[in-house]
């Protein structure tokens, strides 16, 4: 009693404070009101669709902009009810209740949001989420909120239920540069709009809540999760019967490319199409362009995107990626084998930045995007990833190892074209691409220690624990690989490949940036300077060198790399890479079934790479650096360069042909014969 004797009394003596300040705080509200009132008032009533969003090159010159599809808005007569009800048993439940502000709703999503920590639910209504998507920025602020509750009702008093809800689904983002219900339906089911039945409607009103995830052509068990769930919702919410709920539940929704064609048309299933429609104002970089469509779902927030207008800074070096394009599309390979595809993708090798990616022969937007998501085994690229483990393990590019085939339970490995090798130096082992040397070395240095080395990388394959992985059996996409190589470029640094650096708001405001560009170094800078000088020596003298490179008067140009051929010619690789960026060349056909005989990496990939790199050259694109961390280790003694008998491994004096230079730890040099006999002698007076 005395608490509240005391709370009174304090309330009786500031009464004129309280007073004054909540007549300000009136006055303020009434400013506020007025001013958004006749800031919006025209534009409500004349509401236009989003500007297009400009995306810039690297240089920040303007490649291409990303709009709404072009197509005819869906009159709300030609939407089928399910879809209506739908969408607003998911987004608004009390959508034909309320007056814009649904309370109710708004005072659950504060209660969970709090005792989860974190917002984990919404509390805005479909007119709410029309005002914040066409005429509100997306700033976090009371006024941003007050702001949006005065045109939430200005458009409730201005628009029927009815023109509010055809509006919001003729603006809401589906994935893949689709708006509004119409484009969706057609993008999606190959269908008119009016022609959808339930599943299908419960299925597109789950996908604009999080596009990325719930579009069925990306993640079909998602989306089908997501239906059901709407479906149960609708349910409960009657607007539909348990006998359409039951029918709904059953259907069955299957990719365009697991549908047989022989099967007869059945109103059960429906078939997502696989490419869908997206078209673009202009295709400079679609292969570029789609992935950072894809980014911007996860980046910016569905309000923003909605809106358009907001410009995006991204990785992408527009000269380099027209000589990529034009190198790729006229390469002789796949002229002459029409059935022939593939990718090829190019990080700057100090940030992992993507600089420039074809995604296939001929590839239009919404295409099926091969260097980011044809999965293929890498073969031997694998390799150096082995070789890395054992020089790390003390091993020595002189050392000699033992390359007669061995049985290793049932699994017998075999060389390429069946070649035969007795002993051989471990750096010429690599520059062959000897499979029976790679599988004893991962045998002796341990699957797990290689495994271990390859995702320090930061790129996380599917690995089976067995010897096979030396050979190559798993799979990657190309930009995976090529994120791989990357601390062999650069003396040992992970980075993440990244395609934008930078997204502003119509007002200048970054929404996001990306800061994480430095990497982290992973590799000892010893180990791997060998390792980068014996990959130098793949395009010398080895399977690499197809892919060798001069420069502009003629010179030598540092350059290292790995062939790669998977299994009956299904796959054909190059990863290469010099100081400054690492590129990836893969080829093989869609069914993954196998090439023509002969259809290695050294043969088909590897020159392509070549092509790409000598035209950035001759054009004066591109200008080729050196390998400074080896030049550098070199030069502090910490590695010691010295001439062996490539046959024997021995430092001996040999003809041209069979001396080789490589290099050696400053702990790890072995002595001349003359030095053998000095130690000796010297011994006998010691």
């Amino acid at each position: 009693m005395n608490y509240i004797k005391k709370i009174v009394d304090f309330l009786r003596k500031q009464r004129k404070k309280i007073f004054i300040a909540l007549l300000g705080v009136i006055f303020l509200l009434i400013g506020l009101t007025t001013i958004t009132y006749f800031s919006v008032k025209g534009k409500i009533t004349s509401y236009t669709a989003s500007e297009p969003i400009i995306i810039y090159d690297k240089d920040q010159h303007i490649v291409d902009y990303l709009s709404k599809q072009k197509g005819e808005n869906a009159d709300i007569k030609d939407i089928p009810d399910f879809l209506q009800k739908a969408f607003i048993s998911v987004e608004d439940k009390r959508f034909y209740s309320h007056h814009g502000i649904d309370i109710w709703r708004l005072g659950k999503a504060v209660l969970v949001n709090l005792s989860k920590g974190r917002i984990a639910q919404g509390g805005s209504t479909i007119s709410q989420q029309l005002a914040k998507n066409a005429f509100l920025s997306n700033e976090r602020t009371f006024t941003r909120k007050f702001k949006e509750v005065i045109i939430t009702l200005e458009i409730e008093r201005i628009y029927s239920k009815d023109v509010i809800l055809e509006k919001y689904l003729n603006e809401i983002y589906f994935g893949s540069g689709s708006y509004g219900v119409r484009e969706a339906a057609k993008d999606i089911f190959n269908k008119d709009i009016s022609k959808i039945n339930l599943a299908e409607s419960a299925m597109l009103a789950g996908i604009p809540n999080r596009p990325g995830m719930y579009n069925p052509r990306k993640n079909l068990e998602a989306a089908m999760k997501r239906t059901h769930l709407i479906l149960k919702l609708m349910l409960n919410q009657n607007y539909i019967s348990q006998n359409e709920y039951d029918t709904a539940i059953k259907h069955k929704f299957v990719m365009e490319t697991d549908y047989k064609k022989t099967f007869f048309p059945d109103r059960n299933i429906t078939v997502i199409v696989k490419d869908g429609r997206r078209k673009r104002e202009s295709a400079k970089a679609p292969d570029f362009m789609d992935i950072v469509e894809e980014k911007l779902i996860d980046l910016v927030e569905p309000s923003i995107f909605s809106r358009g207008g907001f410009k995006v800074y991204t990785t992408l070096d527009n000269d380099m990626q027209k000589i990529a394009k034009d190198t790729f599309e006229n390469y002789s390979k796949f002229k002459s084998n029409k059935k022939l595809q593939g990718a090829m993708v190019t990080l700057d090798a100090k940030t992992g930045e993507v600089r420039s990616l074809v995604g296939g022969k001929g590839y239009r937007s919404g295409n099926f995007n091969r260097g980011i998501d044809a999965k293929r085994q890498i073969g031997s690229t694998f390799k150096p990833f082995i070789y890395y483990t054992a020089l790390e393990k003390g091993y020595t590019m002189n050392q000699i190892i033992d390359a007669s085939n061995t049985k290793y339970g049932n699994w017998s490995p075999k060389n390429y074209s069946n070649a035969k090798y007795k002993n051989i130096t471990l750096i010429q082992s690599l520059e062959k691409s000897v499979n029976t040397v790679a599988v004893k070395l991962l045998s002796d240095v341990e699957i797990d220690n290689v495994i271990n080395n390859f995702n320090q990388t930061g790129v996380n394959l599917d690995f089976t624990k067995d010897l096979t992985i030396a050979l190559g059996s798993t799979s990657a996409t190309p930009l995976e690989l090529a994120t791989s190589y990357l601390p062999f470029a650069n003396g040992g640094s992970a980075h993440k490949s990244s395609f934008i650096t930078r997204i502003e708001d119509t007002d200048g405001n970054i929404i996001y940036e990306n800061k994480d560009l430095e990497g982290k170094n992973i590799y000892d800078s010893i180990d791997v300077s060998l390792m980068t000088y014996m990959l130098e020596k793949v395009v010398e003298y080895g399977s690499g060198k197809r892919a060798k490179l001069h420069s502009q008067h003629g010179f030598h140009v540092d350059q290292g790399g790995k062939t790669g051929t998977s299994n009956d010619f299904r796959s054909a690789w190059y990863a290469g890479f010099t100081p400054d960026y690492v590129t990836v060349v893969y080829m093989g056909y869609d069914d993954n079934t196998s090439m023509p005989n002969s259809s290695s990496g050294g043969h088909i990939a590897a020159p392509l790479w070549k092509n790409y790199y000598q035209t950035m050259i001759d054009r004066g694109i591109y200008t080729p650096t050196s390998f400074d961390f080896i030049e550098e280790n070199i030069k502090n003694g910490e590695l010691v360069s010295r001439n062996i008998d490539i046959r024997s491994g021995k430092i001996k004096r040999v003809p041209k042909n069979f001396k080789r230079e490589v290099l050696f730890k400053k702990g790890q040099v072995p002595d001349t014969f003359t030095e053998k006999i000095f130690k000796k002698v010297k011994g006998w007076f010691n």
